[in-house]
């Protein structure tokens, strides 16, 4: 009878031995799946970043182009009205000496 004990103890023993084993493997792989959810997680939200600072980028180059237009015009139209303007002097001017 003894000998029936201590192998129904070591059946246990083992079984508690196996199921430690397997547990334990289950919380490592569930963990390792967690890390690698947060790690794409992560990447992702780098990724996004990035991915919004090219863009702003990209739109004060615009920004900065289409000011640069502006500019030129702006000049343009200035030297155009003192063109005008120094004609129609010039044209009083000689008015005045007739």
């Amino acid at each position: 009878m003894a000998m029936i004990q201590s192998s129904s103890t070591t059946a246990t023993a083992r079984a508690i031995f196996i199921a430690t084993i397997f547990i334990s493997s289950i919380v490592t792989i569930s963990a390792f799946a967690q890390s690698q959810s947060m790690n794409q997680s992560m990447n992702n939200a780098g990724d996004s970043a990035n991915q919004t600072g090219e863009a702003i980028q990209g739109n004060a180059s615009n920004v900065g182009a289409n000011i640069s237009e502006g500019a030129k015009n702006l000049g343009s139209n200035i030297t155009e009205g003192a063109k005008g303007l120094a004609k129609t002097i010039g044209e009083g001017l000689q008015d005045l000496a007739k």
